[in-house]
């Protein structure tokens, strides 16, 4: 496939350097583009349509990158930027402006034939034709482990299933699955729903940390106290429909505290996971949880499907009890290896790599590829009496 790349900037004699660089590889098409005074914008007045521009800027003249940041996004081709190193300024705006590569100089041909390389492959990888499905997760109440399940199911998303996938994770103060991922985003998700009007695909990279096989998270790495109240519901929005425009799943980690921002997420949401665990107090909160979604919410009820954790078969209070509850079936299950999740949250090693074949990892399979379509919903659960004690608690 041959792919046409736009050398711009300035002075004429290093932007040769770099075409030089590219001389002799196969399928490419560059030209120069030496930038004058009169005009910041790379693209002005060329006469054909990049796939990459590769903008080198010098110095503090970064007229250049300001000028297409406030190009349209639809009307960015895929960027790589060249320029000074150690100057953070410009990598930041380099972000801002969806640069896929910044490349300090002197830049080596063999790490410039690796960046277009990288951008070659990205433009060759199919594009998501709908927005893709959005997959909440929410825990009854503290410790549930939800957010243990959203990161895990996340990950297999992307590693097992090879979705494209992007985790958000709503808990602006502690995100913890940051932690079971051993992640750290050097923006976060604050910074991202700031500037989020701004935003491309290409620039959604720089606000989130990327765990090898496809998976981006996305996550507050705020020092000081964060107020969901403070931050406006519309953003999440647009931020959430921008991530499913270029993605094929999107998977929400939301604390258990319902407002504005976890109502927006539940709103979006193409089915929403209530986890709890075989207590009564965890049938109690699953009670107003699943009201407010249904009645206060309005989701439809189709959409809201609870999952056990840390289910055994020899606790009083068993799955069909649970339903009855609830007037729900149990959809899913994730069995009680509480050493084995610990581990894997320790380490920050998610538990298809630190026990593939493991019992919790098999249950999570399942739910993935229930998600994805690729095995049926199983059978509603059989039905009994509910105890006397749990009918007199809930």
């Amino acid at each position: 496939m041959l792919t046409r790349i736009l050398i711009a900037g300035r002075p004429a004699t290093a932007l040769q350097a770099l075409m030089n660089h590219l001389q002799g590889v196969g399928d490419l098409e560059v030209r120069l583009q030496a930038m004058s005074n009169g005009h910041a914008d790379p693209l002005h007045g060329i006469d054909f349509t990049p796939d990459i521009v590769l903008l080198r800027f010098e110095g503090n003249q970064t007229a250049e990158l300001s000028a297409w940041a406030g190009r349209p996004a639809e009307k960015r081709p895929k960027l790589i930027v060249v320029g000074p190193g150690g100057h953070s300024d410009a990598m930041r705006l380099a972000i801002r402006s969806g640069a896929r590569d910044y490349l300090p100089e002197p830049v080596t041909k063999a790490d410039l034939l690796a960046a277009v390389s990288h951008v070659r492959a990205e433009l060759r990888e199919p594009s998501v034709s709908a927005a893709a499905p959005i997959h909440v997760f929410v825990g009854c109440a503290g410790g549930a482990g939800s957010s243990l399940i959203a990161a895990n199911i996340a990950h297999l998303l992307a590693v097992h299933a090879r979705r494209r996938t992007a985790l958000i994770d709503l808990d602006l103060n502690f995100a913890p699955t940051a932690h079971h991922l051993n992640l750290h985003a050097e923006r976060g998700l604050l910074a991202a729903l700031d500037e989020v009007s701004t935003l491309d695909v290409h620039a959604l990279n720089g606000f989130g940390a990327a765990h090898p096989g496809g998976l981006h998270l996305y996550c507050s790495n705020a020092q000081q106290a964060v107020l969901s109240k403070d931050v406006p519901p519309d953003r999440l929005t647009a931020f959430v429909e921008l991530l499913a425009a270029h993605n094929q799943h999107v998977v929400i980690d939301a604390p258990h505290a319902i407002d504005g921002l976890t109502a927006t997420a539940f709103g979006m949401a193409a089915d929403i996971y209530v986890v709890l665990q075989q207590s009564t107090l965890h049938v109690r909160n699953a009670t107003r949880v699943i009201h407010i979604l249904r009645d206060e919410l309005g989701i439809p009820a189709q959409r809201i499907k609870l999952l056990v954790n840390r289910y055994a078969k020899n606790v009083a209070l068993q799955l069909e009890d649970i339903g009855r509850a609830l007037n729900m079936e149990v959809l899913a299950t994730v069995p009680s290896h509480y050493q084995r999740a610990l581990q894997s949250s320790d380490s920050g090693v998610p538990l298809y790599e630190a026990d593939r074949s493991g019992p919790i990892t098999r249950s999570l399979l399942q739910i993935v590829a229930q998600i994805t379509g690729t095995q049926p919903v199983r059978p509603g659960l059989l039905q009994r009496a509910l105890p006397s004690f749990l009918r007199n608690s809930t």
